[in-house]
């Protein structure tokens, strides 16, 4: 476990320094406070917005495991993991679709309705698979299944 660590560390810090030197070279100085910028940004998104949701729905999971058993809420949690991705690969089209373009054949799409229309599979997805694991945890399947 030692071992493992420190390899991840010293691959940590290669890759850091890698990115320094890209900075470095690559992009203008003028553009350097931009990106801290972005880099705060992203920082204060993280620990202020989504930290705090991936505990409270953590700490809901677990309270429902309890009442409702693992299979449930195992799938509303990977519904929520899903729809999660799904929301960050389309959120800068998105916006950048709302800011407008100079160009109008860039960007084409209604990305919101097909964020909403995304959204509502999964959710259709976790109704089916509910109801799915409520039907095969009932009694009754189980003794239709032992029938046959």
């Amino acid at each position: 476990m030692r071992l493992a660590r420190g390899i991840l560390i010293a691959l940590g810090v290669g890759l850091t320094a890698i990115g320094g030197i890209v900075l470095l070279v690559d992009v203008p100085p003028e553009r350097y406070l931009g990106i801290a910028t972005w880099v705060g940004a992203a920082i204060v998104l993280h620990d202020g917005v989504v930290a705090p949701v991936v505990v409270a729905v953590g700490l809901g999971a677990a309270r429902a495991d309890r009442r409702l058993g693992r299979g449930p809420v195992a799938v509303v949690q990977g519904a929520m993991l899903v729809g999660a991705i799904l929301t960050a690969i389309a959120l800068p089209a998105l916006i950048a679709s709302l800011r407008g373009n100079a160009n109008p054949t860039i960007l084409v799409g209604s990305y919101a309705s097909s964020l909403a229309v995304a959204w509502a599979l999964v959710a259709i997805t976790v109704a089916v698979a509910a109801v799915a694991g409520v039907r095969r945890a009932s009694p009754s399947s189980a003794r239709a299944a032992r029938r046959n």
